[in-house]
């Protein structure tokens, strides 16, 4: 199954919102009824471990959005650079290092 950034931002937001719940159900009924406090403290270590994984794909997603499109960015730079390589003048090394950093600066502040 493939959820998007809001799919995944509202599911961990219902989990936070249910752990929540729980804990205060739990709180009310811990010296009350024994059988559901285990119940529910089994749900609520579910539910953190199921907000903790969904949090690490939610992070890695996002990071992966942000270097496709830096890189998306960046080549479009290098594709305007090279474009007009013909018309420059020969560069040094150092130039040319010169260059491709203000390529990938460019490529960071069109993000």
């Amino acid at each position: 199954m493939n959820l998007s950034f809001k799919d995944l931002r509202f599911i961990i937001e219902a989990i936070e919102h249910q752990i929540n719940a729980y804990q205060e159900r739990l709180q009310v009924i811990e010296d009350v009824d024994e059988d559901e406090a285990a119940d529910l403290g089994n749900d609520i270590k579910f539910l953190e471990l199921l907000h903790a994984d969904m949090t690490t794909t939610l992070e890695q997603n996002t990071t992966e959005r942000e270097d496709i499109a830096y890189e998306q960015a960046l080549s479009e730079a290098l594709e305007e650079t090279f474009s007009e390589w013909e018309t420059t003048k020969a560069m040094t090394a150092e130039e040319a290092c010169e260059r491709i950093r203000a390529i990938s600066y460019q490529a960071l502040e069109e993000l």
